[in-house]
């Protein structure tokens, strides 16, 4: 299946932040699946539009957002400073609240990457109405890396991986058993990880494949922490199919 898509471009309030969306519309009548698209640390929507694209041209509404605060590429508006995993599912909150207001959109999905797959998984449970979860390499590592960190590594702005934080971040990374947390999710969830990911190991993906109830994990072997092109087609084309288009 292939049909032509609409795009558009919207801002979602979140408190005194304003999200910036694009929309990516089948133009086919009736509802449509819908899949809401959460980027990773540094990254942005833009980065995500590639499988976006894939989606709506198989019948499946997409929505990419910028994350407030989420890096330095993006349009939403909000400081890198502020920003933490709280803010980021906050943001979540507000987009899925949109979505769902939408009177197309059918089935929900969510879809993240890095630390979108990471604030897209712990958010999941709160919507039990929710069809699916799409996790690609998701930061599950967070807690690890930042909660061992001494005082002087999080006190007033500092760098991390080219980004301005401050212990605003640190305060946000969950102190609760993450991968329990996500798994209170009981609806089909797939993975898919880079077997020489340098920056989440794929050991935290085995962990949460074998925690969910009804999760599938694929792992590709030699590959680090971003996807080529053919691959974020392979993970496009089986989304499409597990959503049944």
């Amino acid at each position: 299946m292939s049909s032509e898509f609409t795009t558009n471009e919207v801002s979602v309030a979140r408190g005194k932040e304003k999200i910036a969306c694009t929309e990516f519309i089948p133009v086919t009548a009736g509802k449509h699946p819908a899949v809401i698209m959460s980027h990773g640390f540094n990254s942005c929507a833009a980065e995500v539009c590639d499988v976006a694209k894939t989606l709506a041209a198989n019948g499946v509404y997409a929505l990419c957002y910028d994350f407030c605060g989420g890096g330095n590429k993006g349009k939403s508006t909000g400081k890198t400073t502020e920003m933490s995993v709280l803010t980021e599912q906050d943001d979540l909150r507000a987009v899925i609240a949109y979505v769902q207001g939408r009177e197309d959109a059918d089935k929900l999905y969510l879809y993240g990457e890095s630390q979108g797959g990471f604030v897209s998984a712990l958010t999941a449970p709160e919507y039990p109405e929710l069809s699916g979860l799409f996790l690609v390499y998701p930061a599950f590592v967070i807690p690890h890396d930042w909660l061992g960190k001494k005082e002087e590594e999080i006190s007033g702005e500092f760098d991390f991986m080219g980004v301005k934080l401050t212990r605003a971040y640190f305060d946000g990374v969950p102190r609760y058993d993450v991968v329990a947390k996500a798994a209170e999710f009981q609806n089909p969830v797939k993975i898919w990880h880079g077997g020489a990911d340098p920056v989440v190991d794929p050991s935290y993906s085995l962990e949460l494949v074998k925690t969910y109830k009804n999760c599938e994990l694929t792992v590709f072997s030699g590959l680090g922490h971003w996807f080529p092109p053919e691959l974020r087609q392979r993970v496009a084309a089986e989304m499409i199919s597990a959503i049944g288009m």
